[in-house]
């Protein structure tokens, strides 16, 4: 049989292709490569730098939260301090005495209102069974349907279900509260003495500052920096203060009207709690509805005080703040959750009480360096961004 010579042709022209030369190493491919990674090894060593400061603040608690403690409350009653050496006060004796100040006011605000607390505490397990009984008839209807589920499921069941035996443990709590009262005063002792030293110190830190700084453009930054700190954190601090007293007179005197025990009690615990963004009005909700259960004997009664404390504070949130602290103060809502969240794992309760101002301190800082401008612009509110698109 004669082989088809269009078939043999095929074949030697598939055969005789050449093939492609082996590509040989470049070393301009390692130079591209090293160009596009270039940006990325930074932001990589800025990350593991990040985290590292966060392991820091994390582990050094007892050394960093008075720090903190202490400039964000110096921000606070600066102000004060300077007002009296304008009167001719020395700083070191106008420290003196408004701290003074400040610890009678606390003293007086605990001795007033350890007693009906440490009552309502005590009363407790008690008040959680009351409630609970005037709550039955809204869990009746639940009850009645998980009846009906279980019953159903002990007539599909055709093994009898093993009984288990529920051992309940004591808590240690008392130990514990003994330890955070501890560990409160030593880190609290520690904040009054640093708080002294910074508000009878002066402007000794900043002077010292500007005294390294090599050239004058640093000197005026760290000046210009340093002030708009101070000011925007006294300010905001100072205003949330006074505000924040208002509302604590203002739920006091709609629980008087209403009829509650101890209304002084509660507007001080409206006012605290105003300090923490969201969790500290949903908890003052469901103090609030609880001695309301506890005082009044129908459930819309009862409902009455923690109605007038949300519409106090959505009155306070909505209007009242905004229109004075105005537009540059405000914050991105997102970032201020994430931040709660943040320093409330990172120091517990007192980190709550920082997250606002170290977010703030955050902002400033970033707005006046050009390459970290987009994350203060991030942090800023609406209101904030759009005053700074018409002002330029």
């Amino acid at each position: 049989m004669q082989s088809d010579p269009l078939e043999k042709t095929r074949e030697e022209s598939i055969v005789c292709i050449p093939e492609p030369p082996e590509a040989k190493p470049d070393i301009s491919h390692l130079s591209e490569f090293l160009d596009r990674t270039r940006t990325v090894l930074p932001l990589a060593v800025i990350g593991i730098f990040c985290l590292g400061i966060v392991a820091f603040l994390y582990f050094a608690r007892p050394f960093a939260l008075p720090i903190m403690l202490a400039l964000v409350l110096n921000f606070l009653l600066k102000p004060v301090v300077l007002a009296l050496s304008r009167l001719r006060v020395p700083e070191p004796f106008g420290a003196a005495l408004v701290m003074a100040t400040v610890s009678v006011v606390i003293w007086i605000g605990i001795s007033q209102f350890s007693k009906p607390l440490v009552l309502w505490i005590d009363r407790a397990p008690e008040s959680l069974r009351s409630v609970k009984q005037k709550l039955h008839d809204f869990t009746r209807p639940a009850e009645r349907l998980t009846k009906a589920a279980e019953t159903v499921q002990d007539m599909t069941t055709s093994t009898p279900e093993a009984t288990t035996k529920v051992e309940v443990h004591t808590s240690p709590l008392k130990d514990n509260l003994v330890s955070y009262a501890k560990s409160f005063l030593v880190i609290g002792l520690e904040t009054a003495v640093l708080l002294y030293f910074l508000l009878a110190s002066g402007d000794l830190f900043m002077q010292k500052l500007v005294s390294i700084l090599p050239t004058l453009r640093d000197k005026k930054m760290a000046v210009e920096i340093s002030n708009e700190v101070q000011q925007n954190i006294s300010r905001f601090l100072f205003t949330v203060t006074v505000i924040n007293i208002f509302l604590g007179v203002a739920v006091g005197l709609a629980m008087w009207f209403l009829g509650m025990a101890n209304p002084v009690l509660w507007g001080a615990v409206a006012g605290l709690l105003n300090f923490i963004p969201y969790f500290g009005p949903l908890c003052g909700t469901i103090i609030l509805a609880m001695a309301g259960l506890l005082t009044f004997e129908s459930v819309g009664q009862a409902l009455l005080p923690p109605l007038c404390y949300i519409s106090l504070h959505a009155l306070e949130s909505n209007f009242i703040t905004p229109l004075i602290l105005g537009r540059r103060l405000t914050l991105n809502p997102v970032v201020i959750f994430i931040s709660l969240i943040f320093w409330t794992w990172l120091w517990g309760v007192p980190g709550v009480l920082l997250s606002i101002p170290i977010l703030m301190m955050i902002k400033i800082l970033c707005e006046h360096f050009k390459p970290l401008a987009p994350i203060g612009e991030f942090l800023s509110g609406d209101k904030a961004a759009e005053t700074r698109r018409v002002s330029s």
